[in-house]
């Protein structure tokens, strides 16, 4: 598939979120293509950790939604989001990268690469049983392994 057709086709879809699964870390191929075009990568591990600061430890859980939904907002409109790991901690409640963002992206455009094995619809992160599984589903949205694009 071609990366530009991926990015026409996440554009007319509800969740503007084109889901990315990167498991060998070529998220920069992607960034490098896209730069030119008005898009900006953020490194979310970085910026939870920024954001987060001066949260009390006990409350980080409580608090991380709203801390995120306020960081995303300051955001533009065309956004990379790689480095998704963290979010999966059970420090911040065991967030899946999907959920964090789905409903954020309605009003920007959204390119989130994760890490994990694609089954049909569904991304599954770490293994069962594990503090940091997650099951995403992905039916609503766009999403593609990163060795299917050709950019």
């Amino acid at each position: 598939m071609k990366l530009n057709d991926l990015i026409k086709q996440n554009r007319s879809n509800h969740y503007k979120m084109l889901v990315i699964v990167d498991n060998n870390k070529q998220h920069q191929k992607i960034i490098d293509k896209l730069s030119n075009d008005g898009w900006v990568a953020y490194d979310v591990t970085k910026n939870i950790v920024e954001i987060t600061k001066g949260v009390p430890d006990g409350k980080i859980k409580l608090r991380i939604g709203e801390q995120i939904k306020k960081w995303v907002k300051s955001l533009p409109n065309k956004i990379i989001l790689y480095n998704t790991n963290i979010l999966y901690s059970p420090e911040l409640g065991r967030l899946s990268p999907i959920g964090a963002f789905k409903y954020k992206s309605r009003d920007r455009e959204i390119i989130l690469f994760v890490e994990g094995h694609t089954s049909g619809n569904r991304i599954r992160y770490s293994i069962y049983e594990r503090d940091d599984y997650s099951e995403m589903d992905v039916g609503e949205l766009i999403h593609v392994r990163m060795e299917d694009i050709d950019a």
